[in-house]
């Protein structure tokens, strides 16, 4: 049996809800662990990378991780994919920033370890035995054995399978960083039914830009993305070539039934914060692991763990309302049982639209997944 390492918090993940997690604790003078299963930190990141403008300002972030500034995000029905056929166009503020989020990742991480967190890469978690956390790494095995777990790893969270917790519904998300024709002042969204619960996108990075899309698991992604560049560069919004790739899933099932239970408390994507029509969630993912880690340094210095409801409490306040409207909007999106005509479902589901607002009445069972 591998000795266990003993700690009083382990964060498990290490992207901005792990190593805000990881931070808040450490500084909260609780001894914390945190690992992630990739060799380095922040590789491949499959987001948009836009931040809104706010985030900066409410928790001090660097901004060195800036690539530009973005003021509109403009919305396109289409007809066709790419901007072919736009039959509905709308532009609303969204004042933000493209970020490189591998520097954005790091730098978060870097954070949590001068603030006293020990962090560990390349470290995958894979067993749970008797409360010791196995993780096999390139140096073997290791074991922990925490007081208390933040499950900060992502929609395809390896504690709650652990747990016996059963999985999000995701749609998959796919992503190139290709040349712009022209530089950009907005993101783009485009709506189509080739994007079957979910959207593309252009997001501008100077001179390139991240355009992806996101789509349900049973769609061939791949080929309707290649359709999809197509379309952009007949419409001249980019220009031939593609300078990288990445992918990954997105939860659309909303905030799990349990933030916090016993010794274990979710935070970001693990606790199903990202929003479920536009699938941005790195604020919630900042904002979440700072409140879980002072809530785990909190229930660790007074001994009762009962504490970390309060996070899960507060958590609940700030987005529960939030997150179950777009939630029953993607539940009318993706059925098109209450708006049968696609622009006009996109006009009220898409949140951008004005008909967003409207609340819709919805007693079916929730997904599954969210446990």
């Amino acid at each position: 049996m591998v000795p266990a390492v003993t700690c009083d918090v382990l964060v498990v993940g290490a992207g901005p809800a792990g190593s805000c997690a990881a931070a808040s604790a450490a500084s909260g003078g609780v001894s914390t662990i945190l690992i992630d299963a990739k060799i380095r930190i922040g590789e491949q990141p499959h987001c948009g990378e836009f931040v809104p403008s706010r985030l900066f300002a409410e928790f001090h972030l660097d901004k060195a991780c800036i690539i530009q500034s973005v003021e509109f995000m403009e919305t396109r029905v289409l007809q066709g994919l790419g901007g072919v056929d736009v039959v509905l166009k709308n532009e609303v503020p969204s004042p933000g920033f493209m970020i490189d989020r591998v520097r954005f990742d790091r730098d978060l991480a870097r954070k949590a370890s001068a603030e006293g967190a020990e962090v560990f890469c390349g470290t995958r978690l894979v067993a749970l035995d008797r409360g010791r956390w196995i993780a096999q790494s390139s140096g073997g095995d290791k074991a922990f054995l925490p007081k208390l777990v933040i499950a900060a790893d992502g929609a395809l969270s390896a504690v709650a399978a652990l747990l016996g917790i059963a999985p999000f519904k995701v749609i998959k998300g796919i992503q190139v960083e290709a040349p712009l024709s022209e530089p950009l002042d907005r993101t783009i969204v485009f709506l189509d039914p080739a994007f079957a619960g979910g959207y593309g996108w252009v997001f501008p990075k100077g001179n390139v830009a991240n355009v992806g899309l996101g789509a349900s698991r049973d769609q061939n992604t791949v080929e309707i993305l290649e359709r999809f560049l197509e379309g952009l560069r007949h419409a001249g919004v980019i220009r031939s070539g593609i300078l990288a790739r990445s992918g990954g899933v997105i939860p659309v099932s909303g905030m799990r039934q349990t933030l916090a239970e016993k010794s274990v408390a979710f935070c970001g994507d693990a606790a199903g914060l990202t929003h479920p029509i536009t699938g941005s969630g790195i604020p919630q993912a900042v904002l979440s692991g700072s409140l879980a880690g002072r809530a785990a340094a909190t229930a660790i210095r007074t001994g009762d763990l009962g504490l970390l409801k309060e996070y899960e409490n507060e958590i609940r306040g700030r987005y529960g309302g939030v997150l179950n409207h777009a939630l029953s909007k993607r539940i009318a999106m993706t059925e098109q049982k209450d708006y049968p005509d696609f622009v006009k479902s996109c006009e009220n589901t898409w949140i951008a639209f004005k008909g967003y607002k409207k609340r819709i009445r919805d007693t079916r069972p929730q997904e599954t997944g969210r446990g």
